[in-house]
């Protein structure tokens, strides 16, 4: 009887192990996936980044000039100011 009881329990931790260890392939897979996603992510923003330089390299000022004002953009005639003396973006006082 306490034969059975100890194979039993050999039994048991040799499947309980087999989970951790299938457990732990699994994960580490998911690790190499999230790795690979990150670095494509990062590959983005550099394509990104390098995209915008050459955007702005490629743009002149009269380029942008004349495109403005295809778009129905004018150059304000006046500028009005108000000054206001309440804080809009202020933390209460205490």
């Amino acid at each position: 009887m306490f034969l059975r009881k100890i194979n039993y329990l050999w039994v048991l931790n040799l499947i309980l192990f087999v989970g951790v260890v299938v457990l732990g392939i699994e994960q580490a897979g998911k690790g190499a996936e999230i790795s690979r996603l990150e670095t494509q992510i990062e590959n983005g923003i550099v394509f990104k980044r390098d995209l915008a330089e050459e955007i702005f390299k490629n743009e002149s000022d009269t380029k942008i000039t004349s495109n403005i004002e295809t778009l129905g953009f004018i150059k304000p005639s006046n500028v009005y100011y108000f000054k206001t003396e309440n804080v809009f973006a202020s933390l209460p006082v205490r």
